[in-house]
């Protein structure tokens, strides 16, 4: 099943963002969280500061709400995962107008469904950036193969001296693992001082926050592990 997905490189008007918000009020929609069984519905509601995430099954105790930051939040897609699915959902990285406008705007993507004991979050990545001089960052996400890895295809651009442009592509994947995050599985160790090392490092990071499992997460959780700060995190001139 696959979710309207909006581009990350399309920044919404506030009326835009408004009407993503209602529409997502009456939104139902289903996660298949467990392999070979049918789709668990859902709901979205934006609360306040709060974007909310209601799952009704029969086993009410695994399917806790899962909360994220309301700025920007948006559903993506779901992705094949191991037998499962896994819900993208995105949501602003910086905390208000005057944030956006100092650093560049900021989409992170947390990625939702069961590690085989209970719904959690179990990754969160950057999907969109757009910095100062020209750099900036892309993902898109999809599941290669029959789903037994997720893949990250990356786009950045540091910053421009010149007229001239530099792009730096590359792919990150992550698999799944019973009880725990999604598992960084590069298929190479990435090169030092490189945009890819960075991320690495950030994720690295990340996955300390959600374990022991999460249902909730804030900026001020996810500020500590770098994720919010690309200017300063990653590396203006990677090799």
């Amino acid at each position: 099943m696959s979710l309207p997905f909006t581009p990350p490189l399309v920044l919404l008007s506030r009326r835009a963002l408004l009407a993503a918000a209602f529409a997502a009020e009456s939104a139902a929609g289903g996660l298949r969280v467990d392999p070979g069984v049918a789709p668990t519905p859902f709901r979205a509601t934006a609360e306040g500061e709060r974007f909310r995430l209601d799952f009704s099954g029969p086993e009410t105790g695994r399917l806790a709400p899962i909360l994220l930051p309301a700025r920007r939040a948006r559903l993506l897609k779901t992705l094949p995962l191991a037998g499962r699915e896994v819900l993208a959902v995105a949501f602003a990285g910086d905390r208000d107008r005057a944030d956006e406008m100092a650093r560049g705007p900021l989409d992170l993507v947390a990625l939702i469904g069961s590690d085989g004991m209970r719904l959690r979050i179990l990754a969160v990545e950057m999907l969109h950036w757009q910095g100062r001089g020209g750099a900036g960052f892309d993902t898109m996400l999809d599941a290669p193969g029959r789903g037994s890895l997720l893949r990250f295809a990356r786009v950045a651009s540091p910053p421009q001296p010149s007229t001239a442009s530099r792009h730096w592509i590359w792919a990150d994947y992550l698999a799944w693992r019973q009880a725990a995050p999604l598992a960084d599985a590069a298929p190479r160790p990435p090169r030092p001082e490189t945009w890819q090392a960075a991320l690495a490092a950030i994720r690295a990071r990340v996955m300390e926050v959600l374990t022991p499992p999460r249902t909730e997460l804030t900026l001020n959780l996810l500020a500590p592990t770098g994720l919010l700060a690309p200017d300063a995190e990653i590396p203006k001139h990677p090799g």
